[in-house]
């Protein structure tokens, strides 16, 4: 329970234009608030124009955010964007509980420290958070009726549980589970982490970038099951649809390795021993020849493959996730982290605090219809990011290119 104590200590470091409640427990009232002007919420907007205008000279940013029509759009959306953004954030933290969750702590930590760098610019925020570890409820009705941005619940069946009690203009962030992506097309629901499907569609469109007309790339194919799996399948049908010219084969010994010759490789498998053995006899031969070159998606390097294997092959992933150390925003979270908690972050509050600050500040910009303009406003977060398109409006489309590089190290392809 002490971190739950040092959680709730962080309300005393939070800036004079940032509000809190705290909402751990099922049945607890929120209390009554005034709303203060919208002068710093106005401000805060400002600063988000600001960033865009910067970001635009850096060449980072959509044109179509900064279109004319977009201009206009934000107008209409101005009319409804609140003085103080109310955020629901719904966890099963455990916090009654003699052991509460870690890794929700730690998103839940993340989360606090996006308002609270929010908070500096000029943002009003009022937050509950619910902790859904009872099981009874999967998230209160009072919380989404009173909320302009919801973060959760985190479960596909808490997800599903939920969304019935959303009433028009209400919308919930699924912010960790990707088996939620598919309920973004007919539910009230937004999709935080980029899906497999993503990671796929900008592996292929990578490899169209890098691989010159007529070098070799060859699919390490799984012929063990009968049928294909889904992951699998998806690869094959969106290479022969950029018309990728590959060669399928079903060991690795049946690619004609040579010294120095480049060979591109990817592995059409949803089996993960299939995948960790074909990555180890790959890494063999690139130990051994060089200039081998693996492409695959994150799920490679979840499966318990050797690190070293991958710089070997000179891997390509993408991956929904990735922090990079180097980078200064890094940096500056992970002191502040360690200085407000006395604890190293995890990827869970990394992934907290690059949703909060996304949703809330779109909100911030759109307002209380935020998640019809998702499409137009792009961020880069500390380990994700987010990008959204006009197909799939609600779902998350970005994803990031890992290079893992001969001399041991790994890099963010731009």
């Amino acid at each position: 329970m002490k971190k739950v104590c040092t959680l709730l200590l962080l309300l005393c470091s939070l800036s004079v234009s940032a509000c809190a409640q705290w909402y751990l427990f099922p049945g607890k009232k929120k209390q009554q608030q005034t709303e203060t002007p919208a002068d710093s919420m106005t401000a805060f907007r400002d600063s988000l124009l600001m960033r865009d205008a910067q970001t635009q000279q850096d060449s980072t940013v959509l044109a179509d955010s900064l279109s004319a029509e977009a201009v206009v759009l934000d107008d209409v959306f101005m009319l409804d964007i609140p003085s103080v953004i109310h955020i629901g954030l719904v966890l099963p933290l455990q916090a009654s509980e003699a052991k509460p969750n870690t890794n929700f702590l730690d998103l839940y930590s993340g989360a606090l420290l996006a308002l609270r760098d929010l908070g500096a610019t000029g943002l009003q925020a009022d937050l509950q958070v619910f902790d859904s570890a009872d099981g009874k409820i999967a998230v209160p009705t009072s919380l989404i009726d009173e909320s302009d941005v919801i973060l959760g619940p985190v479960g596909y069946d808490e997800m599903l549980q939920a969304l019935p009690q959303c009433t028009p203009g209400k919308v919930l962030i699924s912010p960790l589970e990707p088996k939620t992506a598919p309920l973004a097309a007919d539910h009230p629901m937004v999709q935080a982490p980029a899906p497999w499907t993503a990671q796929i569609d900008e592996l292929v469109h990578w490899m169209g970038q890098e691989i010159l007309p007529g070098a070799p790339v060859y699919v390490v194919r799984d012929t063990a099951t009968v049928i294909q799996g889904e992951q699998s399948a998806y690869l094959i049908a969106r290479l022969q649809d950029r018309m990728v010219n590959y060669k399928s084969v079903v060991s690795v010994r049946e690619i004609p390795f040579e010294k120095n010759r480049p060979v591109n490789v990817l592995i059409a498998s949803d089996r993960d021993n299939f995948i960790t053995s074909t990555v180890k006899f790959l890494g063999i031969e690139g130990a051994r020849n060089g200039n081998v070159t693996l492409y695959g998606t994150s799920r490679i390097r979840t499966n318990g493959t050797a690190q070293t294997d991958l710089h070997h092959l000179n891997a390509h992933l993408t991956s929904a996730y990735f922090i990079d150390y180097d980078d200064p925003a890094v940096e500056k979270f992970i002191l502040a982290y360690r200085a407000l908690f006395q604890n190293e972050p995890g990827s869970f509050a990394f992934q907290g605090y690059d949703a909060m600050h996304y949703f809330v500040s779109i909100c911030a910009r759109y307002g209380r219809q935020w998640y019809k303009k998702l499409p137009y406003y792009d961020e880069r977060g500390l380990q994700s990011d987010f990008r959204f398109n006009e197909e799939t409006p609600r779902v998350n489309q970005a994803v990031r290119r890992i290079v893992y590089h001969p001399d041991l190290t790994t890099s963010v392809a731009r």
